[in-house]
Order: structure tokens, then C-alpha cells, then sequence
């Protein structure tokens, strides 16, 4: 009788295949006194361990360099640049020698009072950082313990690796053409195992807490990264239908694969232009820039998602050049910041309401808290002059909402104006049609606003008093 495990998806599409249990416990951690004459010789055994790991970690770049971007590749960068940093090596050592405990030892220390900084942090996506500081303890442990980490042989074709953290060194233990799918019982969708998995196009789900030891060994599951769901032990009806949306999926790639570069064109002639779907920088790296026209919606919600606190003007300015200079001349469209709802900033508190998926959100929380939109406003404008920028308004009701926000646009393309600095001259204004409201009125919408986005999301679930997640 088939078994099914609510999860949460971080990576999407579906696996099937027999499940692989990885590590499951911590390393044992020798615990020992150094005489005061063998500190330096403890030191040296460290810095020995940490060096070692390092070679590992660029021997690991190497090896996946042609199968991930540039931008994921960092990840792997930026726990070599945590090896050398002044600070992680100096409290360790300091620790060695005060204390005259073994390398072992100092290292766990050091690396449990990180973990615990970043844990504090309320953030989700930075929180989640904290995994990154383990995985670069737990190589310099193995170096110490002198254990190095093996290529896994996988018995069979199409395994579904289940461990209760993935971690980006064990991309270094398995072949990632035979893995077909990857559970965590803990982490998220932003820990950089999960976030590697998405990239090589590995389904993966997370957050299967204590439910993952009870999926044993060897069992037939189905990975269902679409829906959030795992599969234990299968009824063959289940399988049959899985088989199919799997096959159906691949042959979809496939078709996609051999027309992508065909001009996008209706059986009648009429011609369609496609363009991407972006969440950040991360996003901009797997565009595949002869396949799109330029980039539809840059949501611009998660950069300030992921961050402690509202990144400047100045930041922002950078970042939306890059995205401009990077599309070499299309349009982007940015929406600006669309916050609330199902979307909270960890830093910026807003009223607890019963239903704040029907209240304070998007545009309604920036045009009274105008200081953000106006400075997001500005950054876009400066960088205009980099591309094609359309600014669009999430979740707008009423006309008088659209004016608003036109109002303070024209406000600073003409303060940047006087102040002779350069204005791009392709500028758009949207607003998004999310709400059945604005959607009734729409020829007097039309005559306010350069382009319109349907946001069919919550115009569906508006409608048709379905949630969106249904």
C-alpha cells in the first residue's frame, strides 16, 4: 500500500527510483589536551587541513564548471574564500592555543558560535547560510581525521538520494548523471545543496524532517517535485500515471530543445515574443539569452528578501544595471517592490491581519511608505541608461493608484533632469491587472499606463474564490 509524505518543493520536476540513504550523523570528534610545547605543531596540522580542503574545493569547480553557471559555481568560491578568511583561521588557532585542546576540537567550537550568528538572523534565505559554514567544518574535519571523501558507486541507475542535509561537497561523492533525485529531512529551498540541485536539474524536496528515516532503504518511491509530495511504495496505478508525466515531460524538453531557437510564431503567422521569468541575479545566469527577447518580469521582491536590511539606492542602482547590461539592449521589466501577503520582509514589520493575502500588500504598503517606491523609482531611472527599462505596479485597484505612481516617476526623471544627469529615453510604465476591480475597468487603465501585465495568480484566485496554491 503506497505511503504519501507532504514536503516542500526546491527543486522541481519528477524522479523515480529506489531510495539511498547518505550520511546521517556527525563525525566523532576526538577530544585531547596539547601540551604547551606541541601548540604550534597543532596550529600547523590545522592549517595543513585547511589547505587540503581547499584544494578539494577547487578540484570540485573544476569538475562542475560545465555543468553548472558561473554564478553557482560561486557558491563553492565562497566557502574557499571562508577558509581564508583572517578572522575563521585566527579564532580557531587563538582557541588552540588558549585552551590547548586539539585542531578537532577548536574547529567544532569556532564553527558552532558561526552557525549560532547566523541562525539568529530572522531572514529565511540568509539563516539557511548557516549550512554552508558546516559543510566547510565538515571538510576540514575529514582533513584532520585524515578521512577523505570517496566517489559513491551507486548500485543502479536512477537512485534517489535521501540524507538529512545535502550539502555542496557532496556534489564531490556522487555521480550526478546516475542521482535521479534528492530528499532532505532538514534545510530549504535556499540552502546551497538544494539551490545546486535546482541547477543541475536534479528534482529535489526538503523539510522532511523525521519522516525521512521512516522511507527505508531500498524502497520504490516517486519524487514528485511539482507537487511538493514523495511517494513511498507505489500502487502500480500510481506508477503508471508518474511513468507517463515523466515521459511526457522529457519529451517536452526535447521538442523545447530542438525548437528553441525557432522564431516563436502562431499556425497562422502571428508572431509571439518570449521573454523570461526572473526572481534575481541567481535567475540571470540560466537565461539563455538567443531563446529570449528580453526579460517580462524581474521580480524584484526577493533580492530585498534576501537581504538583513533595504539594500540603498546606490545598491540597487548596480544591481539593475548588471540586469540591463547583461540582456545587451532588451527590454526588463522590473516590478517593483511587492512585498506582503505571502511574501514578508524579516526586517520590515507590517499589521498582522487575518487575511493578508486580501490586504496590505504591493503597491498599497509602497505608496504609503513612499520613501521606497521613490527610491527604487530613482535607482531605475539612473540605470536606464544602461537598457530599455519598463517599471510595472504590483497589485493595483484603482486608477488613482496608477496616477500616484506615474506622478512620482515624472517627479524624479525630471529632478534627475535639472541636475544634468542622463535619463534614459525608453522608459515604460505598466501596471499589473491582479484584481478583478481594475480588470472591469480596463479601457480607462489603458489610457493611464504605456503596457499592461496580467498577474493570472491572484487574478484566478480573485476570481474564482480559489486559492492559488490549490
Amino acid at each position: 500500500m503506497s505511503k504519501e509524505i507532504q514536503a516542500k518543493s526546491a527543486a522541481p520536476g519528477i524522479a523515480i527510483g529506489m531510495v539511498l540513504h547518505l550520511r546521517n550523523s556527525g563525525e566523532f570528534i576526538p577530544t585531547r589536551k596539547i601540551a604547551e610545547s606541541g601548540v604550534q605543531a597543532e596550529i600547523d596540522r590545522f592549517k595543513a587541513a585547511m589547505e587540503r580542503a581547499k584544494e578539494s574545493l577547487l578540484a570540485l569547480i573544476e569538475k562542475l564548471s560545465s555543468k553548472i553557471s558561473t554564478r553557482d559555481t560561486d557558491i563553492y568560491r565562497a566557502q574557499v574564500a571562508l577558509l581564508e578568511d583572517p578572522g575563521f583561521v585566527s579564532d580557531t588557532e587563538t582557541l588552540i592555543a588558549a585552551e590547548k585542546v586539539n585542531a578537532e576540537v577548536a574547529l567544532q567550537r569556532v564553527v558552532s558560535k558561526y552557525e549560532a550568528a547566523f541562525e539568529s538572523i530572522d531572514n529565511a534565505a540568509i539563516r539557511q547560510r548557516a549550512s554552508d559554514i558546516r559543510d566547510v567544518g565538515r571538510q576540514v574535519l575529514q582533513n584532520l581525521l585524515r578521512r577523505q571523501q570517496e566517489t559513491m558507486i551507486l548500485r543502479d541507475e536512477g537512485m534517489i538520494l535521501a540524507v538529512d542535509e545535502f550539502l555542496p561537497s557532496d556534489m564531490g561523492q556522487i555521480d550526478t548523471e546516475k542521482v535521479h533525485g534528492i530528499l532532505m529531512g532538514e534545510g530549504g529551498k535556499y540552502t546551497h545543496g538544494a539551490i545546486l540541485a535546482k541547477s543541475l536539474g536534479i528534482p529535489c524536496l526538503v523539510g522532511l524532517e523525521k519522516n525521512l528515516r521512516k522511507v527505508p532503504e531500498g524502497s520504490e518511491v516517486i519524487l514528485d517535485g511539482d507537487g511538493g509530495r514523495l511517494i513511498v511504495d507505489p500502487d502500480p496505478e500510481e506508477l503508471e500515471l508518474f511513468t507517463e508525466r515523466l515521459k511526457e515531460s522529457t519529451e517536452a524538453e526535447k521538442r523545447i530543445w530542438e525548437v528553441r531557437l525557432s522564431p516563436s510564431e502562431t499556425m497562422d503567422g502571428e508572431r509571439i515574443r518570449l521573454y523570461a521569468n526572473l526572481e534575481g541575479l541567481r535567475d540571470l545566469e540560466s537565461v539563455d539569452e538567443g531563446l529570449f527577447e528580453g526579460v517580462g518580469l524581474f521580480r524584484t521582491e526577493f533580492v530585498f528578501m534576501e537581504r538583513l536590511m533595504f539594500p540603498s539606492e546606490e545598491e540597487q542602482l548596480i544591481l539593475y544595471k548588471t540586469v540591463l547590461e547583461r540582456m545587451g539592449g532588451r527590454r526588463v521589466t522590473f516590478r517593483t517592490l511587492d512585498i506582503g501577503g505571502d511574501k514578508p520582509l524579516s526586517y520590515f514589520r507590517t499589521p498582522k491581519e487575518r487575511n493578508p493575502v486580501l490586504g496590505w500588500r504591493g503597491v498599497r504598503i509602497t505608496l504609503q511608505w513612499q520613501d521606497l517606491l521613490y527610491t527604487q523609482m530613482k535607482a531605475l531611472v539612473r540605470a536606464s541608461v544602461a537598457g530599455k527599462v519598463s517599471i510595472l505596479l504590483p497589485m493595483v485597484t484603482t486608477i488613482e493608484e496608477i496616477r500616484k505612481g506615474r506622478r512620482i516617476l515624472n517627479e524624479i526623471i525630471e529632478e534627475l533632469r535639472e541636475r544634468g544627469e542622463e535619463v534614459g529615453d525608453d522608459i515604460r510604465f505598466g501596471a499589473m491587472i491582479e484584481v478583478p476591480g481594475l480588470a472591469m475597468i480596463l479601457p480607462a487603465v489603458l489610457n493611464e499606463v504605456d503596457f499592461i501585465s496580467i498577474g493570472t495568480n491572484d487574478l484566478v484566485q480573485y476570481l474564482l474564490a480559489v486559492d492559488r496554491d490549490n
